[in-house]
């Protein structure tokens, strides 16, 4: 398992030797994550996916989504995974972090 804060989207060339590793054979395991709460609403609206955990706004412009913060599997942990949730925030500022929790349940 790989996860963190990668600052980088996954199919980023900067993540390409974990993403796209034949030996790793790594899965995304926030594909399709159920988010806790609805997003708060913006222009342009977030992406219907929810596979984002990262909001940026410069003044003046639209919002840009991206999913930075990112949970990698190895094939027999995928195979595990029962659930994938990202936490939406009340906030888009001022509460500790620019990203949103993220998450995944495991049977084992």
């Amino acid at each position: 398992m790989v996860v963190g804060d990668l600052n980088d989207t996954p199919e980023a060339p900067t993540l390409a030797a974990i993403a796209a590793s034949e030996r790793l054979r790594l899965v995304s395991g926030l594909t399709q994550p159920q988010e806790t709460r609805p997003p708060k609403a913006d222009v342009p609206p977030p992406p219907a996916s929810g596979a984002w955990t990262h909001r940026f706004k410069e003044p003046g412009k639209p919002a840009h989504y991206a999913l930075f913060d990112q949970i990698w599997l190895s094939p027999a942990l995928a195979g595990r995974q029962t659930g994938a949730f990202i936490d939406r925030r009340t906030r888009h500022g001022g509460d500790g972090s620019d990203h949103d929790p993220a998450w995944v349940t495991l049977t084992l």
